[in-house]
């Protein structure tokens, strides 16, 4: 299949961190804001899904961390240290031209540490 990496966007990072998550998860969740505290991992090493959750997993020593549904189940979204912190990033996604379901998003990649030689490719958008 060929391949085309285009650059998305640009995320901004506010809080030194980033989440990946499903959008409808948000709504069906408490993200109200909360006195922080960190918060352990449950039983399965999985973080609550809200903010506290998320800043907890960022703040462990893996810089991230899976953050669970209310079932405590992991799979709702997942949390990660961004780069040197805070700024603005740019989201790469890489298209495949696929036979049967036709163009499709086969991968996303958010670039936080820049090589020197690297340069941003155009977006489409």
């Amino acid at each position: 299949m060929n391949e085309r990496v285009v650059c998305i966007g640009h995320v901004a990072v506010d809080s030194g961190q980033l989440m990946i998550c499903d959008p409808c998860y948000i709504e069906a969740n408490d993200w109200q804001d909360q006195p922080y505290a960190t918060l352990p991992p449950n039983a399965s090493g999985v973080y609550p899904f809200n903010y506290n959750g998320a800043c907890s997993a960022t703040l462990s020593p893996e810089l991230a961390g899976s953050l669970a549904f209310n079932s405590g189940n992991s799979g709702a979204g997942v949390a990660f240290a961004s780069g040197y912190g805070d700024g603005l990033y740019p989201v790469y996604a890489t298209y495949v031209d696929d036979p049967m379901f036709g163009m499709r998003v086969s991968k996303v990649e958010i670039v936080m540490i820049q090589d020197e030689d690297e340069e941003e490719e155009e977006s489409w958008v």
